[in-house]
């Protein structure tokens, strides 16, 4: 009988995922919401009310009909309860503690300065007042963020002590766990990376950098990848992520490092013990010829895999946010698009009736992305940008539903 992958928790944007699974012949259990559209796919569908309720998943891995041969979750969130599920059923995974350590950024914070990495000056708070004696010794802006999810939401870039109370009570309604406290953060500037790879057995492989593109303004919005990044500082880059992820014990996983290239040299954002989001998996896979999701799936059932990849030009991915609020009525462009000879995929996260705010307050306010080939990432980047700017959307007036939360994004996607 074939092996049994369990995934905790899918995730939106992993279709790749999913399909490479079943390509190469595995049975899938999924644990995830009810309403996930993923679930319909797996052999064994445990559906759950909350996914992130400590009681309701543990009921959910007792229901398990037979012990799965690997495990992996795509949520930051879930990795502790995943590691202590692995530990317990001989599962390969990495241990509870380093699981730990990939959520939790102020205990994260505290290894990787410990171990001597270069992080951003940091302070914990808990009030309002904890934030503002940090800020103050910090120096504006800072960047206040939440310490118990990745860095997706709930982080909030302060320019001085007037805007800290209404970004306090925006991060603090953003926590999970509010026994982890929020973090105050220098304000880093420069380029913005991510270096995509892998723990082995405690042998790192760096798959890519990636450079990021961020919207300006208080909320960075990640809008932009562009990979394989080979610029002067790769090699730095990638040392530093790789001493990272071993620095938090993290084994037998994909990693996904974000740091920034700063004038003091490079400096890590978060380590995140699993795969990249948006499509930056697709776009390995077909600039590369190697699957990640292969070497993901070795990792989890303990099988040997070979990572040879052969690169070959390279792809940029770009979202577009709305320049103004209102109801969204639809998209002009499209078919011009799509006869766009370096289009590799196209897809819109807004549909029509969406209600969208001024300002973009966070990932579920992307309206819709495109990614182009190119020679090299700054080529890839430059095409993308050309794109993404000939689909333009359409408003009408301002009554109807607002958009959804980041968690509930859907995509209708087209993708070369």
């Amino acid at each position: 009988m074939s092996s049994l992958m369990l995934f905790v928790g899918v995730v939106e944007n992993r279709e790749f995922a999913i399909r490479t699974a079943l390509e190469s012949g595995l049975r899938l259990a999924v644990i995830d919401f009810a309403t996930a559209p993923m679930m319909q796919l797996a052999h064994i569908q445990i559906p759950v009310d909350d996914l992130f309720g400590p009681e309701e998943l543990q009921r959910a891995f007792d229901r398990l009909p037979e012990r799965p041969d690997g495990v992996l979750t795509f949520y930051d969130e879930l990795l502790e309860p995943t590691a202590v599920f692995a530990e317990k059923n001989g599962c390969v995974f990495m241990s509870p503690r380093a699981a730990r350590l990939a959520l939790n950024k102020v205990a994260q914070r505290q290894a990787l300065t410990e171990a001597g990495l270069p992080c951003p000056q940091w302070v914990t708070c808990d009030t309002l007042e904890e934030a503002t004696a940090a800020a103050a010794r910090t120096g504006y802006p800072v960047a206040l963020k939440t310490a118990d999810q990745a860095g997706a939401i709930g982080k909030v870039l302060v320019a001085d002590e007037t805007l800290l109370p209404a970004a306090y009570e925006q991060v603090h309604a953003a926590r999970l766990d509010l026994s982890v406290p929020l973090l105050v953060e220098e304000l880093l500037t420069g380029p913005e990376y991510s270096i995509e790879g892998f723990v082995r057995q405690g042998e790192a492989t760096a798959i890519c950098v990636t450079e990021k593109t961020t919207l300006p303004g208080p909320v960075p919005i990640v809008i932009g990848h562009a990979l394989p990044y080979r610029g002067p500082d790769e090699r730095e880059l990638t040392e530093t992520a790789i001493a990272a992820a071993l620095a938090l014990g993290i084994d037998n996983s994909v990693i996904h490092v974000e740091l920034f290239a700063t004038a003091r040299g490079p400096m890590i954002v978060e380590v995140n013990a699993r795969t990249a989001g948006d499509r930056l998996m697709d776009m390995i896979h077909r600039r590369s010829g190697a699957n990640p999701y292969h070497a993901a799936y070795g990792l989890a059932l303990g099988q040997d895999f070979g990572w040879t990849p052969r690169w070959e030009g390279a792809e940029a991915m770009l979202w577009a946010v709305p320049e103004r609020g209102g109801v969204l009525a639809g998209f002009d462009g499209v078919p011009d698009v799509l006869r766009e000879p370096s289009l590799k995929g196209l897809a819109f996260a807004a549909g029509p009736g969406m209600t969208l705010p001024d300002t973009p307050e966070h990932v579920g306010h992307r309206l819709n992305w495109v990614i182009c080939e190119g020679a090299d990432w700054r080529e890839a980047s430059t095409r993308a940008r050309a794109t993404l700017a000939r689909v333009t959307p359409r408003f009408a007036n301002r009554t109807a539903r607002p958009a959804p939360p980041p968690t509930t994004a859907h995509e209708e996607c087209v993708q070369r």
